[in-house]
């Protein structure tokens, strides 16, 4: 559930290009604002699903100083407002205190954080942090159920609805209360990178409550004129920066089973060319479709690592060197899937060395991804060659500032003084 790409195949035909959506296909960066009593569920279960999508989340207090949730659970913020860096996403949470929404210095951050990104979720209460500012006016919205008529009646502007787990507005999400927030973080990841493959996120985390239809999405006309005229008739239009990736492959899902695949295969380019780093679960997508036009497609990505553990590491450098002649830029391997081959039969197993060199494939496949190059750190850190672990972790926080986990890294390094 990574990050990676193709061309070869893709440039058999003409391909719709549109400048706008581009900004919208490398979104990454999710921040969660935290308070005093938050409520567990609300901020560790949409956390739980852009973890497992492959997101880089970071949690922010009004300051760093550790905070109790409720049921006495204490965290540690990453950042507080005054060096928190600014997200793609925000994700506002319930419990605490409604009334901190009020306070000024607050009020400021959220007004500006909300100005900066690119999108903003809620959860249960969190609503009232984006109703104080006035980014809730004129929409649709929802909140706790215990909280729906102090929403309505503190905001009248705001057309607030109950019984429904989420409301879509285009670059708002709020949702119900804490479960809920897990149905609206799926959405999210739907929005952005495919039903299908938060589909896959719900299934990984064992989430089988998850019903895309429970919630209300405000479709916009630019959506409904491509249902009827088809991408290249309508991404040439001045507003087309309002399409998010995942917006687009769902459209193109459903031209999948209305039997337009030329059509469908259009979306998919369009993602996959827009995209600086599009990963497998686009060329997933891409995929099927070809299957589905009786197109010639390479090995999955279990078949590869099936290669491995049947043939050892070095015959399967040969294998992927092979397909890559025929497939030149298509993504055919799961970074993920190559970690956990290392790290389960590998590393698991004593075999530190085969786990490393394996690792050590995996960053030549995917040079550019932090994660992929934080593993390698560590293996390399267990190996006691501390040096190569400490650039390597750099070297993650160069392809990704904001990469929490190798910022950790460096920092328990330099407390015990091997910095």
């Amino acid at each position: 559930m990574k990050k990676l790409l193709l061309i070869l195949c893709i440039l058999s035909q003409p391909i719709v290009t549109a400048q706008k959506i581009s900004k919208k296909n490398n979104i990454n960066n999710i921040a969660i604002f935290l308070q005093d009593n938050v409520e567990i569920l609300d901020f560790a279960g949409p956390l739980e699903v852009f973890l497992v999508a492959g997101f880089n989340v970071y949690t922010v207090a009004e300051t760093s100083d550790p905070l109790l949730a409720m049921h006495s659970l204490k965290v540690i913020p990453d950042y507080a407002i005054e060096n928190a860096p600014i997200p793609d996403i925000v994700v506002f949470v319930g419990g605490g205190d409604i009334g901190l929404s009020k306070k000024k210095s607050i009020k400021d951050w959220v007004e500006t954080v909300v100005q900066k990104t690119e999108l903003q979720l809620t959860v249960c209460t969190g609503a009232f942090f984006l109703a104080e500012i006035g980014a809730l006016d004129h929409k649709v919205a929802t909140t706790y159920h215990q909280s729906i008529s102090h929403l309505k009646n503190t905001f009248p502007k705001i057309d607030v609805r109950d019984n429904i787990r989420f409301v879509d507005n285009g670059k708002v999400i709020t949702t119900a209360g804490i479960s809920a927030g897990i149905d609206g973080a799926l959405h999210l990841v739907s929005k952005l990178k495919g039903e299908k493959y938060a589909t896959k996120v719900a299934s990984l985390m064992e989430y089988d409550k998850w019903i895309p239809e429970e919630g209300l999405i405000i479709k916009n006309d630019f959506i409904s004129k491509i249902e009827k005229y088809g991408f290249e008739h309508i991404l040439t239009e001045k507003n087309n920066d309002i399409l998010y990736p995942g917006e687009i492959l769902n459209l193109a899902e459903q031209f999948n089973k209305t039997g337009n695949y030329k059509e469908a295969e259009r979306g998919i380019k369009i993602v996959i060319n827009q995209s600086k780093n599009p990963g497998i679960e686009l060329y997933e997508y891409l995929r099927e479709n070809y299957k589905l036009q009786q197109k010639s497609v390479p090995i999955t990505s279990t078949d590869f690592i099936d290669s491995i553990k049947k043939n050892g590491i070095q015959k399967a450098k040969k294998m992927y060197n092979e397909v890559k002649k025929e497939f030149i830029d298509w993504v055919f391997v799961d970074a993920e899937d190559m970690i956990s081959l290392a790290y389960t039969d590998y590393y698991l197993k004593g075999k530190l060395s085969e786990a490393k060199e394996i690792q050590t494939f995996t960053k030549e496949i995917f040079p550019d991804d932090a994660y992929v190059t934080y593993v390698l750190g560590v293996y390399h850190e267990k190996d006691n060659d501390i040096t190569k672990a400490i650039d390597l972790y750099k070297k993650a926080l160069q392809i990704d500032p904001n990469f929490v986990m190798a910022k950790d890294k460096l920092k328990s390094l330099e407390k015990t003084s091997k910095i």
